[in-house]
Formats: structure tokens, sequence, C-alpha cells
């Protein structure tokens, strides 16, 4: 895949993978990208747990039914 990337920016990323010792550029903007992703991922992770709200509803009904207290 290639990524159309304007001259400015292609200039820092250049600057930044030199300063990083990662050899490419497309290596750090792969880097870069990966750490996206995890983010992403790790979000959409947090989203798929318990609300605050979930989770108050189920103690409250533990609590109801005496298995805490």
């Amino acid at each position: 895949m290639e990524i159309e990337v304007d001259d400015s920016i292609r200039q820092v990323l250049d600057a930044r993978a030199r300063e990083k010792d990662f050899g490419t550029t497309e290596k750090y903007v792969n880097h870069l990208l990966q750490q996206i992703v995890d983010k992403i991922r790790k979000e959409k992770e947090s989203k798929d747990s318990y609300s605050s709200e979930q989770e108050e509803e189920v103690k409250k009904k533990l609590e109801e039914l005496g298995y805490t207290g």
C-alpha cells in the first residue's frame, strides 16, 4: 500500500526516524501506526466491558440477593 504524504510531514518523519534509529522512515511510520492500532484495540476492549452504571446495577442485584452486604 502506498500513502501520499505532504512534503512538510515527510521531512518531519524522516528526521524523527533518523533520530530514533529506525533505519527507514517506513519502519518508523509502521511503528507509529502500530501504536495507533494498539490504542484503537484497547479502546474497543474497554467499550466491550461493563460501564460504571452497569457495574452498579449488578452490585445492587447481588446485594438484593444477599450475596454482598
